[in-house]
């Protein structure tokens, strides 16, 4: 039954019926991912039930993917669609060569210039080892622009199935209505060599004798063999010789000669290469009147009309100034290259970045496995991709410059993911070309890495850069984080003190980085080698500020702050490309951006320009080749959602509209939710959204970022973060009713987070970061002095603190084990006691306002686990037995992330946000395929779009 319109199969929506044959229905669609249409070929059910052809077709389709050249309609990829499978192919428009036949013989200029292009296309793919097994006029489509495209290649071959193995060679096929019309066992009749209408061998003289037909009929406009029923007309192809006595007088001899040699019955005397037709098809093109009078005919005509003319000197010995005669050739020289898009599917179980060989053959990318991770190496010329042994376990892959190695985070435990802040991962290379793994370094977090020219990796982390040899050996630290509020180093060999902010020199900065003032905070993440590995691009941020894009200077540690972004690279052709991010992190969506940047003064040279929206990760090769894939930051306010969810996991939708949104929190009478959103990549805004009257209104519009709201106890403000826009992070509130201006309460070069409001003290309890992303608690007292005095402060990072409805408890999730628990301590006196309330990792705590219970997510993010813990309080703090209530794929905090949850005051239902996008198939509801867009010759897109002065 055909599919309606409005179907959908993956990332394409099918909109038309365009016909049915053989091999399958053809539709249009539309590619969402790349705005486009495609068409789709849904296969034959007697294909899909059959296992063997099934697999022998994929093989095959890994081959004719490869093909690529403009006269071949290209295979985009293989989509399942219901219980069959779909070819995404390209859409050609315009008539095939079977419309103009049936309008009458064609013109000899236009036939010869169809006919080339078709040699071309078969030439290409005989060399690739790909034969049609069904050329036919109907599968050669003509553009408007006069250029060919052959279809279906080799789909014949690998839709057939497989010879029984007992099967008679000496016999031929059996010939049905059903078999030949299907023309996938034995192709199309008419156009059927001898040697495959009687069962034989079939190899690339198959295709030529298809080719002699086709141009036979264009010429004749008239079939060569025809017949009352499909075994008449096989039966005239393996027993009569082809009569050309139909063709025009005027046809050429080179023509004749070529028709002649093609339909040679005998296949070992038949035209041996697609690359002799098109000698011959020029030679009647080039053909002189005096010489060029057909065997027993007429002159030949004039060069055609519209090929493009290639000078030559008539006569030799002649001079400057002698006349010329003009030489056509067939086929066009080759067009300047062209930019192209196409989409590559990634299964589901991809896990993060990826990266690109430095010529662009090839992608290596994690994929899940159970419980682990793998590296996967694809080729671009390949469907299929491989696993890399010794690769278990696997994130964040980065590759050599020679394109030998891949270097990639191992995973520290069997349980697979683990907070990628942590300091226990380790580092390891692998050869491409196979070979065990060898580790590098350990205990190292999982904040990406970079292969210098020179042979060392640099190494990301939470207190600043490492560097290490490629080779093995001690790692040292670059030093990052040691500049001074306000520094700005200047370049190597030079006394600090150049420009600050990024921006064309004398002019304003466009979209330019603050003053350095936090430059030694947060985060520093994936790092790139600058070429010379004197430097590298970075980027930083905290909680509370927007991430940052800075050059580290790898010899002094020196920090130059750049732009505002999550991920950067310096492209060969002079340019910054970075992705522009309200947050850090693989897969923080944003807009791509790039500025011509001078590399000895680290420093743009004019303002970022946006090439695309909406982009997660991306990579690009020497050869020009463009790689990104999509996110969810952008997607038109459809990231996440409220729900509410009850203790065994019923969830019912909160009458809002889809946002990004982050941290709720319930106002004292529940009645009200304050939390953040994300407008626009670098902002984020406070909100309060009314439960009853169903609507929200904005409460912040000066900072750059504002985040980490909380009530106050009379529901009356909201304390949240502020920073951005020049001005150093503070604490700041302002009436939840959003009337009067917001007032700071604190200013610090710490970025303090407001957590939860402690009645009894009349203070704040906050978390306040430093420069290794550790954080310690503090009480801001609000009785006029304001000065913050130390709640708990260590070595390792203590936050995400929640007070018990009496105040005698503070909840909090620390990394002291090695990995993050969820720990509980008397309060104010936290040094009175603590206990360890999670198993096996915890996040987020947060206790029931009804008291007696404490509810914590698992640290398991696929889990994404809703736990509770019940407890006594006389005398002492007795916890018991963690106890699950659900499971579902509800935004997770991590490691810094804000608590993006919340309970109600009943104590019995939870406010959590739902993934909409990010990867999410909503048909299946479980993870999606991860689109990949691919552009080719991208750096002259990228000159064109953004000059450099």
């Amino acid at each position: 039954m055909p599919l309606p319109q409005g179907t959908t199969i993956g990332a394409y929506d099918v909109t038309g019926l365009l016909g049915t044959g053989g091999m399958g229905e053809v539709y249009r669609a539309r590619d969402t991912t790349l705005d486009r249409d495609v068409a789709l070929k849904v296969l034959p059910d007697a294909f899909t039930a059959d296992p063997e052809r099934r697999a022998r077709f994929e093989r095959e389709a890994r081959v004719l993917a490869s093909l690529n050249h403009p006269n071949i309609a290209q295979i985009y990829g293989v989509e399942d669609a219901a219980d069959s499978r779909a070819l995404v192919l390209e859409l050609v428009e315009g008539p095939t060569v079977a419309d103009l036949v049936a309008r009458g013989p064609v013109p000899l200029d236009d036939a010869l210039q169809v006919a080339g292009q078709i040699a071309s296309a078969l030439q290409a793919a005989h060399g690739a080892g790909v034969v049609h097994r069904d050329l036919k006029p109907a599968n050669v489509k003509v553009r408007e622009d006069g250029t060919v495209k052959v279809l279906d290649f080799g789909l014949a071959k690998a839709l057939d199935p497989e010879p029984a193995a007992d099967a008679d060679p000496s016999q031929p096929p059996t010939l049905t209505a059903s078999a030949t019309g299907l023309g996938v066992v034995m192709g199309t009749p008419s156009y059927m060599s001898p040697e495959q209408a009687v069962g034989a061998a079939v190899d690339v003289g198959a295709d030529l004798w298809s080719f002699g037909v086709l141009l036979y009929e264009m010429l004749a406009g008239e079939r060569l063999f025809e017949g009352e029923t499909a075994p008449h007309v096989l039966a005239r192809v393996i027993d009569r010789a082809p009569d050309l006595s139909k063709l025009p007088a005027s046809t050429p001899g080179p023509v004749r000669r070529v028709l002649r040699r093609c339909l040679e019955r005998d296949p070992r005397r038949r035209m041996r290469d697609a690359g002799e037709a098109i000698s011959d098809l020029e030679e009647a093109a080039l053909a002189a009147p005096e010489s060029g009078r057909p065997e027993g005919g007429p002159a030949a005509p004039a060069p055609p009309r519209g090929w493009r003319p290639r000078a030559a000197w008539a006569g030799a010995g002649l001079l400057l100034g002698a006349a010329a005669a003009a030489l056509w050739t067939l086929v066009p020289p080759p067009a300047d290259p062209a930019v192209r898009r196409l989409a590559i599917t990634l299964p589901a179980s991809t896990a993060g970045p990826f990266a690109l060989s430095p010529d662009g053959s090839l992608l290596v990318y994690a994929e899940r496995n159970g419980r682990t991770r793998q590296l996967m190496v694809r080729r671009m010329d390949q469907l299929d991709p491989q696993p890399l042994a010794g690769t278990e376990g696997a994130l964040e892959p980065f590759l050599s410059p020679d394109g030998e190695w891949v270097g990639f985070f191992a995973a520290p435990g069997p349980a697979g993911p683990s907070d990628r802040l942590q300091p226990r991962w380790a580092l390891k290379k692998a050869p491409l070309g196979g070979g065990p793994a060898v580790t590098l370094a350990t205990g190292v977090a999982a904040l990406g890495a970079s292969w210098g020219d020179d042979d060392r990796i640099v190494i990301g982390g939470v207190d600043g850069l490492r560097r290490l040899p490629a080779a093995g050996g001690a790692s040292e630290p670059v030093g990052g984080g040691t500049v001074a509020a306000g520094a700005a180093p200047g370049a190597p060999g030079e006394a600090p003190g150049g420009a600050a902010t990024a921006g064309a020199p004398g002019e304003a900065p466009g979209g330019a980085a603050p003053a350095a003032a936090s430059a030694g905070l947060g985060i520093h993440s994936s790092p790139q080698v600058l070429p010379g590995s004197r430097a590298a691009l970075v980027a930083s941020g905290a909680p509370g500020e927007a991430p940052q894009l800075y050059v580290v200077w790898l010899d002094t540690g020196e920090q130059q702050p750049v732009a505002p972004g999550t991920a950067g690279a310096y492209a060969p052709t002079g340019h910054l490309v970075f992705r522009q991010s309200s947050r850090l992190g693989p897969g923080a969506a944003g807009a791509l951006m790039a500025a011509p940047f001078d590399l000895d003064r680290a420093e743009l040279t004019a303002a970022p320009v946006p090439l695309a929206s909406n982009v997660a990760n991306f990579a690009w090769a020497a050869d020009g080749t463009l790689v990104y894939s999509r996110g969810d930051a952008d997607r038109e306010a459809e990231s996440r959602t409220l729900v509410w969810v009850d203790r065994d996991g019923t969830e019912e939708p909160v009458p809002a509209p889809p946002g990004d949104y982050d941290a709720p929190r319930f106002s004292p009478d529940g009645r009200r939710v304050a939390l953040t959103v994300s407008s626009a990549p670098g902002r984020i805004d406070v909100a309060i959204h009314d439960l009853a009257r169903q609507v929200s209104n904005r409460l912040t519009f000066d900072a750059e970022v504002n985040t980490g709201p909380v009530w106050t106890p009379d529901g009356e403000r909201v304390v949240f973060t502020a920073a951005g826009e020049g001005r150093r992070p503070g604490l700041l509130w302002k009436a939840a009713d959003g009337t009067g201006q917001a007032e700071r309460l604190t200013e610090s070069d710490r970025v303090q987070v407001a957590e939860a409001w402690a009645r009894g003290v009349d203070a704040l309890v906050v978390s306040t970061f430093g420069a290794r992303l550790q954080a310690d608690l503090q009480l801001l007292p609000l009785d006029g002095g304001r000065a913050p005095t130390p709640l708990i402060d260590a070595p390792f990072s203590v936050f995400s603190p929640a007070l018990s409805p009496d105040e005698r408890w503070i909840a909090y999730q620390s990394n002291e084990s090695g990995r993050f628990e969820v720990y509980v301590r008397p309060f104010p006196n936290v040094d009175d006691g603590k206990w360890q309330v999670s198993q096996g990792g915890g996040f987020s705590p947060v206790w029931s306002p009804q008291g007696g219970e404490l509810f914590y997510r698992r640290a398991d993010r696929r889990a994404a686990a809703m736990m509770a813990v019940a407890y006594a309080a006389d005398p002492t703090f007795a916890p018991s037995r963690p106890e699950l209530l659900f499971e579902a794929p509800y935004r997770m905090a991590g490691a810094v992330r804000f608590r993006p949850w919340d309970v109600a005051p009943d104590g019995e239902r939870f406010l959590m946000l739902k993934e909409q996008e990010a990867g999410l198939d909503r048909r299946r509801g479980g993870p999606g395929p991860t689109a990949l867009v691919v552009v080719t010759n991208w750096f002259d897109e990228l000159a064109a779009q953004v000059p450099v002065p």
